[in-house]
């Protein structure tokens, strides 16, 4: 099974999120197509394989980071863990595609088959921010947030976290959406083409975004 989800990987990267063919793997392990089907049922249960592999390990890169930054407080590890999922996505711009990009033709994900790993993202940016609020480091109050009422898809994934009252949830949805805005930006786009240094301008966006948290100046 590892074997097979590291070709499929390398099919997603070299062609995209259309790239990926069963026989081909087949073919790459000299195996019969019929013979994956004892590893997988079908193509969709093998991208769902590889897109809960990608969450959970953009979730382990967020959680290290802002682990390493707990003594420095809560502003400092919502940083590091943005820092650290930019880096993973640089890193890993096929599996970023995956579950951030262009859809891969004929598949849906289940939220019941790769929501406990997406879940795992909100939490471990989340948490730093809940840090923040508890311990007066940011006040929700300075944003421009009200509370929303949880769609579907939000509602499946957080239960009932997700209607918690307040503009919390909707802050930390806003500032993380941003996040992936601008990494989306600058893997798929042409970031490093329109800004000569891509480093501190996402420094620069990431303190604007932080503001726009309820972080206060001092803070910054």
């Amino acid at each position: 099974m590892a074997t097979i989800k590291q070709i499929a990987r390398r099919q997603l990267a070299e062609g995209g999120t259309g790239g990926l063919s069963l026989r081909a793997i087949a073919r790459d392990m000299q195996l019969s197509p019929g013979a994956l089907f004892r590893y997988f049922a079908n193509q969709a249960e093998l991208i769902t394989e590889l897109c809960v592999d990608a969450n959970n390990a953009l979730a382990e890169a967020v959680i290290g980071a802002t682990s390493k930054a707990e003594a420095s407080g809560p502003r400092a590890q919502w940083l590091a863990g943005c820092h650290a999922a930019r880096s993973w996505a640089l890193t890993h711009p096929s599996d970023f595609a995956m579950i951030n990009g262009t859809p891969i033709p004929q598949f849906e994900a289940r939220t019941e088959d790769t929501g406990p790993s997406a879940v795992r993202i909100i939490s471990a940016v989340a948490a730093p921010y809940l840090a923040a609020v508890a311990s007066g480091a940011a006040d929700p109050a300075n944003t421009q947030m009200i509370g929303i009422k949880a769609g579907p898809l939000l509602r499946a994934l957080l239960g009932d976290v997700a209607d918690t009252a307040g503009p919390v949830p909707a802050v930390v949805m806003s500032a993380w959406m941003s996040v992936l805005g601008f990494i989306a930006a600058e893997v798929f786009g042409s970031v490093d083409q329109l800004v000569a240094d891509a480093d501190q301008f996402y420094e620069c966006h990431l303190a604007t975004v932080t503001l726009g948290m309820g972080f206060t100046p001092a803070d910054l």
